[in-house]
């Protein structure tokens, strides 16, 4: 929980490349808010005439990023006509989206632009989310997304300007942070967004409602084209830009010649500009000798033509860098950044398989770029190396693409392009690929109930990639009411960023390399997309580079949820077309997998155990564990970092009492004497130890007993003189509702709801935890109790605790618990007149006679005083 935070955040939307001045005169630019005048709508001002109108609490506020700004507040939003939009207005192959906010931190998602299908599907919806993330959707037409990207980091209370970007034409999205990249993405397909703004679109609110956006928004774009990176620093910084922009051709772009014109947009008041050109990235930023070209008055520079820089041309294959430096009246000079753009080589290249791909089906189509000025093309295909390399005098076609027919299972083919044209006969590089096996596979583990416990079932799934319909997956499991969970490694052929594709009817979870993907298992049911009652789609994309790692995919569903079982899991890269991940590039988990705490986890107890789930053909297990990363991945059995051996059935290794705010990396490595192939090293994992104690972080609870909720922490359920309630009495479990708080979260995924009523019967409301063994509250330093609570705008009473019976009442402001936000207090633990040696119970109340309502808590620590 974080305490009343406001974040100031520039958001920018982007898809596509291009780039011009901002105004009325690109027309590209769609919509411009300044929110400088604000009455029943709000004027665009980009020439369009697409005038938002103002609906419920949006108002002009003086203090915005660039003079006046919107307030939304209780719900408000614009209108911006969805249905009626012109259609050629509607951004289909390129979107800019751009916004200064300043959120508060209310507890929820904040929708900042939202634009949906007649279908209610979200086609545009950037977000603000309330864990601290960046959500950016795109989706096509039929619901189908183009990428769901959740990332960075709201610093709330800090200026920030977060920024996306996608290009159709080469799927590459990505995502900025005050400018620099924090985010990138290659995504296979050429995909546009759907153009059906038929349900509505709005800014600052979901059109069902959902997710108000809360606080001050500032000159919100909306285009029909992408900005460059230098276009996203001018748009976060406003009038007065005093650095290069717009670079054509486009950072990263292909020139088909071999001379070129560069040309940019000049900086706000610059009078002439430095040009830097050289085939190094390093010395162009650098301005190492030879790459200055001089100071210039012109806004163009040529190169790659006699009298001009690179007088014999520009060289085939070979990528170029270039830099503005923009300089004032008074001779500052603006740095600009580093472009580049890549001549092609008089070869073949890009080809489709990329060199090196597996797993591809047996009806394979050949294609690739065809070389600068080439003309003609000749296709030389086999199964050998040798062959395919020494091949000559084949037949020329006119063509770029090849269909070498049907080919076998679990063959490698080579192939190579020569090419004729300006350049002469250029002989091409030999490439492969390999067409998928029939062998491999995932264990699955099939349960009773949606909670991963009542285990019947162990089998191998090929693949995931079921549609079960209402018939169940196996008679041992039914046809209701079940969960699975697959378990094994996958390979990666060539490194990249690679997209993962669920599709479900139920709840999932998705880990990649032990990082959690995915977590769509809470809200299964709650979020809008199930009450359509068919399969949703769901997108993650991670970079990865050639090798193996671990997978796993849990899964839930129940008849209640609406329609049949749907269980599939795709895949797709640059380099890997978008499938049904292969059964060949699937494997039986021989690796330690599915670490407890998760991999990178952070604020673990400083007294924990490490649990990990056995590889398949396991008998014992290794462990290694220290607090350097490379000595951990690289230790042997007579390293010091070694613990020792476990047995099998033993899966678990107790390290000792942690440090405080120290990082640790462990290792287990699987052992079978039996088995050849043995030992099977495992991954490095690591956690960072809490720099706090831990009293209660409502992680361990769950639905089952001992482990509610209301075990732990006494309410007045049978005492009708208390009126508190912990926890919800009667969750919708077909909602994905549990005991505990699953939305409303502090940290972690979990936190205390409690309801109170003092209502005359009741005159107080009081609930309870009991410690076992007395509790030292003095260890480590320890001098200051904190807790993070939530309010509601109906809530009345005043809030107060007990330790070991010594009331402490809330010395913060009393309306604090009628606030939509968290809250921390810290309460001294040297003012309380108790043995902190011996702590054996703590409360949480409210009183006052009539006051009732419901508040949230998470996150109960003690920290020393250099701590908040």
């Amino acid at each position: 929980m974080r305490g009343e935070m406001i974040c100031f955040v520039s958001f920018v939307l982007v898809l596509a490349l291009a780039g011009t001045a901002f105004t009325a005169d690109d027309a590209s630019l769609v919509i411009h808010y300044s929110f400088d005048e604000i009455g029943k709508i709000v004027i665009d001002q980009s020439g369009k005439g697409h005038n938002g109108t103002v609906q419920g609490g949006v108002t002009a506020d003086p203090a915005g990023m660039h003079g006046g700004a919107a307030r939304f507040a209780d719900g408000g939003y614009l209108d911006l006509d969805g249905d009626n939009f012109p259609a050629e207005d509607i951004p289909t192959s390129a979107i800019t989206v751009a916004a200064w906010v300043r959120c508060e931190n209310t507890g929820e998602h904040h929708a900042i632009f939202d634009a949906r299908t007649w279908a209610g599907t979200w086609i545009i919806h950037p977000e603000l989310r309330a864990d601290g993330q960046f959500r950016w959707v795109l989706r096509a037409s039929g619901m189908s997304p183009i990428f769901d990207i959740r990332a960075g980091s709201v610093m709330w209370d800090d200026w920030l300007h977060y920024a996306g970007t996608y290009d159709k034409e080469s799927g590459r999205a990505v995502l900025y942070v005050d400018g620099q990249t924090i985010s990138e993405l290659d995504l296979p397909g050429d995909r546009d967004i759907a153009n059906d703004w038929g349900d509505g679109a709005r800014v600052g609110l979901n059109v069902d409602s959902a997710r108000p956006f809360t606080g001050l928004m500032d000159d919100f774009y909306l285009f029909k084209r992408a900005l460059s990176q230098s276009e996203i620093k001018k748009v976060m910084h406003g009038e007065g830009w005093p650095y290069a922009s717009s670079p054509s051709p486009a950072d990263g772009a292909t020139n088909l010649r071999t001379s070129v014109r560069l040309d940019w947009s000049v900086g706000e008041s610059a009078i002439s500009h430095d040009v830097y050109l050289d085939e190094s990235f390093d010395d162009v930023n650098t301005g190492a000798e030879g790459t200055f070209y001089g100071n210039q008055d012109s806004t163009s520079f040529v190169a790659g033509l006699s009298g001009f820089a690179y007088p014999q041309g520009l060289v085939p294959g070979t990528t170029y860098y270039w830099r503005i430096d923009e300089v004032g009246a008074d001779g500052t000079i603006y740095k600009g950044d580093v472009w580049s753009f890549r001549v092609p080589p008089t070869t073949a290249y890009d080809p489709e398989p990329a060199d090196g791909a597996k797993f591809l089906g047996v009806d394979v189509q050949l294609a690739w770029t065809p070389g600068l000025n080439a003309k003609l093309h000749t296709v030389y295909f086999g199964d050998s190396f040798d062959d395919v390399n020494n091949a000559s005098g084949g037949k020329m076609q006119p063509s770029t693409t090849y269909a070498p027919g049907t080919l076998e299972l679990d063959k490698t083919c080579y192939w190579r392009i020569d090419e004729f044209g300006s350049a002469g006969l250029q002989k091409g590089k030999v490439w492969s690929f390999a067409t998928a096996g029939t062998d491999g596979g995932l264990q699955a583990d099939y349960y009773v109930g949606v909670d991963l416990k009542d285990h019947v079932l162990n089998r191998t799934d090929p693949q995931i990639n079921f549609n079960w319909s209402l018939t169940g997956p196996d008679q041992a499991v039914g046809d209701d009411n079940y969960s699975i969970r697959w378990t094994g490694e996958l390979e990666i052929p060539i490194s990249g960023t690679y997209s993962f594709y669920p599709t479900v009817q139920g709840g999932v979870r998705l880990w990649v390399n032990d990082y959690l993907l995915l977590d769509k298992w809470q809200d299964y049911g709650i979020d809008e997309r199930w009450q359509d009652h068919f399969p949703v789609e769901y997108h993650r994309a991670i970079y990865l580079e050639a090798g193996v790692y671990p997978i796993v995919m849990e899964f839930a569903y129940r008849q209640s949820f609406g329609g049949g079982s749907v269980a599939r899991l795709a895949w797709g890269s640059p380099s890997v077309p978008r499938q049904v991940i292969p059964q060949a590039a699937l494997s039986l988990p021989v690796r330690a997998n599915r670490p407890s705490p998760p991999s990178g986890a952070v604020d673990i107890r400083q007294t924990t155990t490490l649990d990990w789930s056995p590889g398949h053909n396991a008998a014992s297990h290794q462990v290694y564990f220290g607090i350097d990363e490379e000595t951990v991945r690289n230790a042997s059995t007579s390293s010091p970092q070694y613990k020792g051996s476990k047995a099998f059935g033993s899966e678990s290794y107790d390290p000792g009492l942690l440090e405080w705010d120290r990082t640790y990396y462990w290792r287990v490595d699987e052992i079978n004497s039996t088995n050849p192939q043995s030992p099977w090293m495992g991954n490095v994992w690591s956690f960072t130890a809490a720099d706090f104690l831990i009293v209660d972080d409502f992680e361990d609870y769950d639905d089952y007993p001992p482990d509610e909720i209301y075990s732990t922490w006494a309410d007045g359920y049978l005492n009708t003189a208390n009126g508190s309630t912990v926890g919800y009495l009667t969750p919708n479990w077909a909602a994905g509702e549990h005991y505990v708080e699953t939305r409303i979260i502090h940290g972690g995924a979990q936190a205390m709801p409690l309801f109170y009523d003092n209502n005359g019967t009741a005159t107080y409301s009081e609930v309870e935890r009991t410690f076992a063994v007395g509790q030292d509250w003095t260890q480590a330093g320890v001098a200051t109790l904190v807790l993070h609570f939530h309010g509601d705008p109906d809530n009345t009473g005043r809030l107060y605790v007990k330790i070991n019976g010594a009331k402490v009442p809330y010395n913060g402001d009393a309306g604090d618990i009628r606030q939509r936000r968290w809250t921390q207090w810290s309460i001294d633990l040297a003012s309380l007149p108790v043995n902190l040696q011996n702590i054996v119970s703590l409360s949480i109340g409210i009183d006052d006679s009539g006051a009732r309502g419901t508040l949230y808590f998470d996150d109960i620590r003690l920290h020393r005083p250099s701590s908040p």
